[in-house]
């Protein structure tokens, strides 16, 4: 097959590449990556490039998506575009993948005791004699008064050696009541690791389990984005033969967070013992590589929801191969173990009134507490809270807009970092709309329509689409048009009538919530004013709203410290009373009346 040259601006980068590769292809190939949602299967247009050169002729996808001016232009989509000869690549700067703010804090109510499934007890034994003859094994079951009914080979193997070069003072590690290592005493030292593999991002938390303090934490993203950026493309990804991928790299993702862990703190990944994971559904299939098919497929199964423990070895995960690593329980197929640790860290298993606890994403998760009685559902909100298919969207990370407000008459726009501006994202377009809101440019339909009053009025331009909202910062100018709107409008609709819905199964109103959490990187960067005002939230006192951070994270860390937050985890998993919106004739309504940004009607 032939090859041709290909040149990267303003990079500078000179490379080649195979022919009929996309361009997406070839510049991953040069380690230039590109922000995508879909993952190169064509429908989100955020691939943007600019090419000269050996092009093939633009797709459907393209023609809709960019447009015929822009194409006439040279702009193609980098994952439609194939290479047929050699060409000059220029990588704008909105459609380069930055690294997003990763959210790693969250907030715990909870009081976690120091009662780790890793235990480490000083035995020191009687030596053998002819009087004494008893077997090793056995002499040690003896000292802890417990026979030990499985016990690994590679133990046995070990054990002669460890006892007499320590004179039978040894140290014994215990994984719940099972034998999982001798060694010499103070040996090592003893951690876990709590991961929460995000759809967007991997956190990886390291604590002692010795006194169950946080030692340290490390991020990154999660690198099964480039396969699609929501659990749906990653399901089709996977079943037309990307399982294996998807699951290598996350592994080894895990694997370079542990390493960065350790080097950090001066310790040995064998002084890992355990690990606790919290992912949605689709996430643990794939961490576990375990096909994901028919999670999207009606009636929606996935392969396990309980509960599992697996050996490291055989996830290929560098800890202390004795060890164990803990999979929190699903609740269902959308909503999964992260989901069950937001509700372990808010302690909402447990509390009285009506609580409700949101994570908001691509898919909004969502577990309404009425007093002894647990509801949830999932809600399929679209990629707009992360930035796609909004014209100048992008993730939160540096030069996105992403908080908008007025004061004394002046608009005000605040930059990640500081920078002039290249896209907005999820928080800046819900602040963009509630402003908008304010200054009567925004109809209840949802309509931009011209200010009636002077001010403000030049920041409404004629665009593509109707009107267009102008925020200028720095000296550049993001547009927000009519389209931008009624993608949001779809993704607010759907996460208010999942609340309705889940309201009026526990025969509840409004008013009745006395607090609402808001978990992960949107719900903690999001201004609760602005969701009350466009109606993604109930009206409700803001002293009510609270946001908790990475609660699934914390989630994660509290049954590594705690083994009874496992059994908790696993009792309220099965004591959720899970609704299929797909299945409720009522939802269309709700969701359609919902996209209104006059909600109460």
């Amino acid at each position: 097959m032939s090859k041709f040259k290909i040149k990267v601006y303003p990079d500078g980068i000179e490379g080649e590449t195979e022919e009929k590769n996309t361009i997406m292809k070839a510049l991953e190939e040069l380690g230039v990556e590109l922000e995508t949602l879909c993952g190169g299967a064509g429908w989100c247009g955020q691939c943007m490039v600019k090419a000269t050169g050996g092009i093939s002729s633009p797709t459907s996808n393209e023609i809709r998506l960019l447009g015929e001016d822009k194409i006439r232009d040279g702009f193609r989509l980098a994952c439609q575009a194939k290479i047929v000869g050699n060409v000059d690549i220029e990588v704008p700067a909105e459609t380069r993948a930055y690294m997003q703010r990763i959210l790693t804090s969250g907030t715990t109510i909870e009081d976690a005791k120091l009662n780790p499934a890793v235990r480490c007890s000083n035995i020191v034994l009687s030596f053998p004699s002819l009087e004494d003859q008893r077997a090793d094994l056995e002499r040690i079951e003896d000292a802890i008064n417990r026979e030990m009914t499985s016990v690994k080979r590679e133990l046995l193997m070990n054990l002669p050696k460890v006892l007499r070069d320590n004179n039978f003072n040894i140290e014994a590690i215990f994984y719940n009541n099972e034998l999982i290592e001798i060694r010499r005493p103070k040996n090592k030292l003893l951690f876990g690791v709590a991961v929460d593999i995000g759809t967007t991002t991997v956190v990886a938390y390291l604590l002692d389990l010795e006194d169950g303090k946080s030692v340290d934490v490390a991020s990154s993203m999660n690198p099964q984005a480039k396969r699609g950026a929501d659990v749906i493309s990653r399901i089709d990804y996977a079943s037309k033969g990307g399982l294996e991928e998807l699951s290598t790299i996350i592994r080894e993702e895990i694997n370079t967070l542990i390493y960065e862990l350790c080097n950090k703190n001066n310790i040995e990944t064998q002084d890992i013992y355990d690990m606790t994971v919290v992912g949605n559904t689709t996430m643990l299939h794939l961490f576990l590589r375990v096909p994901p098919d028919y999670i999207a497929i009606s009636p929606y199964i996935p392969v396990f929801s309980k509960s599992l423990t697996v050996t490291p070895k055989e996830l290929g995960i560098n800890t202390n191969p004795n060890g164990r690593c803990y999979l929190l329980p699903n609740i269902s197929s959308y909503v999964g173990a992260d989901t069950i640790g937001m509700v372990l860290s808010t302690g909402l298993y447990k509390e009285d009134g009506v609580k409700l606890a949101l994570d908001i994403g691509t898919n909004g998760e969502m577990v309404l507490k009425d007093n002894d009685r647990l509801f949830s559902c999932s809600t399929a909100a679209g990629p707009a809270f992360e930035g796609a298919n909004i014209h100048y969207g992008m993730r939160g990370a540096r030069g996105a807009i992403d908080h908008i407000s007025i004061d004394d008459g002046e608009l005000k726009i605040h930059v990640i970092d500081d920078v002039p501006p290249i896209g907005i994202c999820g928080s800046g377009l819900l602040d963009a709309a509630a402003v908008m809101l304010e200054l009567g440019i925004l109809d209840d339909t949802g309509r931009i329509v011209e200010p009636k009053g002077e001010l403000f009025k030049d920041l409404i331009h004629n665009g593509s689409y109707g009107m267009d909202f102008v925020l200028k910062a720095y000296g550049k100018e993001i547009p927000i048009n009519q389209k931008d709107i009624r993608e949001l409008q779809l993704a607010k609709g759907a996460i208010r009538a999942g609340i309705e819905i889940l309201l009026e199964e526990a025969g509840r109103s409004i008013d009745e919530i006395d607090t609402v959490y808001l978990a992960g990187a949107f719900g903690t960067f999001l201004s609760p004013e602005s969701a009350i005002k466009i109606g993604l939230l109930p009206s409700l006192p803001l002293d009510r709203v609270k946001s908790v951070g990475n609660a699934a994270g914390e989630g994660a860390k509290l049954t590594l410290i705690d083994k009874g937050y496992r059994s908790i985890a696993e009792t309220t998993a099965k004591e959720v009373r899970y609704i299929e919106l797909s299945s409720r004739k009522d939802f269309q309504e709700k969701f359609m009346d919902a996209m209104y940004f006059e909600f109460a009607k």
